[in-house]
């Protein structure tokens, strides 16, 4: 070990500027592999940086549209609240029906509001049913029908009878039983 030592020695002063240039080159090489293994974490955070700032303009630019499609779905939600029937308020709630039969010329011989149901579990609405029996032509008839599928009140037919009044005209009489939405 020692003749490998001294004759290590006598090489390096010997040879002086090759030695130096081979210590240079070890030490440079190393320094390159550190470099090029930093760069490589760096890009690597950097593309994770990248996706996260192009998710965020994603973002931004949507968050308009969000904005909008919440003003829609309040306004939507407020129209129905608007139009819920209050229970209590009787006169308000047949006079919507009155409105609709004279919009569609149809006739409302009978129309009860029922007691609701004591049953109903909803935390947020009521069902307000109603019996009602609709005579006039088929033509007058299916016009009140679908003036009640369409208005503004929120309601669901749970039965129907329809029958002709008149064998050799045109009459036609519907027995309506449906609840509407109604506050709590």
């Amino acid at each position: 070990m020692n003749d490998t030592m001294a004759n290590l020695t006598q090489f390096a002063r010997r040879w002086p500027y090759c030695v130096a240039c081979a210590v240079l080159t070890v030490l440079l090489g190393a320094g390159a592999w550190f470099l090029r293994q930093e760069n490589h974490n760096l890009e690597a955070a950097y593309r994770v940086v990248a996706e996260e700032g192009e998710a965020m303009v994603s973002k931004l630019f949507e968050a308009s549209t969000l904005r909008q499609e919440l003003e829609e779905v309040r306004a939507i939600t407020e129209r129905i609240d608007e139009n819920l029937v209050i229970e209590s308020n009787l006169a308000d709630n047949l006079l919507y029906f009155y409105r609709l039969e004279d919009q569609t010329k149809a006739k409302l011989p009978e129309l009860h509001q029922v007691s609701s149901p004591t049953n109903d579990k909803s935390p947020l609405f009521r069902r307000v049913p109603y019996g009602l029996r609709v005579t006039g032509t088929y033509e007058q008839v299916a016009a009140l029908l679908l003036a009640l599928e369409t208005g503004p009140r929120v309601g669901k037919v749970t039965s129907f009878n329809c029958a002709r009044t008149d064998l050799a005209g045109s009459a036609v009489a519907l027995d309506l039983n449906l609840e509407l939405l109604g506050r709590k």
